[in-house]
């Protein structure tokens, strides 16, 4: 039995993510069938969800760090609000401007 160390498992999912950017370069326009699954999802990140979602959150964050007495995830949880919010807008911007 042969036992794969960590280097070996990293060269091989390297290699896979490598030759899988092409097919990822198309699946930012192409399946269709996929697009009312995109927009449910999207709908959700930006809209009331997403925004309750983001403010939960940062709420939580802080006041785990209060508990805490860490400031640690008190910035973690504002991060976590200002990602929720901002998250799908930049993701989109990743895909769209993604030119291979």
């Amino acid at each position: 039995m042969m036992l794969y160390s960590t280097r070996t498992a990293s060269r091989q999912f390297i290699t896979f993510l490598l030759l899988s950017l092409p097919v990822m370069a198309f699946a930012a326009t192409t399946g269709t069938e996929f697009q009312a699954f995109y927009d449910f999802i999207h709908g959700a990140a930006t809209g009331y969800l997403g925004r309750g979602l983001a403010i939960t959150g940062g709420v939580f964050g802080l006041a785990y760090g209060i508990g805490k007495g860490s400031p640690l995830p008190a910035v973690l949880g504002i991060v976590l609000a200002i990602f929720g919010m901002l998250g799908p807008t930049i993701v989109n911007a990743l895909f769209n401007s993604a030119t291979i």
